[in-house]
């Protein structure tokens, strides 16, 4: 009887440990998950966006929303006009949505003949395993050869 009693214990002990060890499996992956789809959402952003304006022979800018800040460019193409935008959280290209899930804190910036880049992802992962791109991926373009 006391050797039946000890083996309910282990069994016990060991199906709380093993829950945990799945709770704990499930949790970090759904967060892994959502940093990779964060990590996705900047890359195609920033492709996206490199690829144009490399190969604008003009920069304007428009719909200003600080002294540097700006939600559209508008870039001359081979002759063609493309207009990009960045607004409540989406990543526009002639007015048709191209990338969701940017932060507010995502713009373009035009300071000292300088076109900067800013992007975050919108953070997504929230609780007991919370992993998010905390800090905004920026880049820089001269602006010294366009019109």
């Amino acid at each position: 009887m006391p050797e039946v009693l000890v083996a309910l214990l282990l069994i016990g002990i060991i199906s709380v440990i093993i829950t945990e060890l799945l709770v704990f499996n499930v949790a970090s992956t759904t967060a892994y998950s959502k940093l990779g789809r964060q990590q996705f959402t900047i890359h195609d952003a920033f492709t996206r966006l490199n690829r144009d304006i490399e190969e604008a022979a003009s920069v304007s800018f428009d719909n200003q929303v600080s002294v540097y800040d700006y939600k559209t460019i508008k870039l001359t193409i081979d002759g063609a006009d493309r207009e990009w935008t960045i607004d409540s959280g989406v990543l526009y290209l002639d007015s048709e949505a191209v990338v969701e899930g940017l932060a507010s804190e995502s713009k373009f910036t035009r300071r000292d003949n300088c076109l900067t880049v800013v992007l975050k992802p919108e953070p997504t992962n929230e609780g007991r395993f919370a992993m998010n791109i905390s800090k905004p991926i920026v880049t820089q373009y001269s602006l010294t050869y366009k019109n």
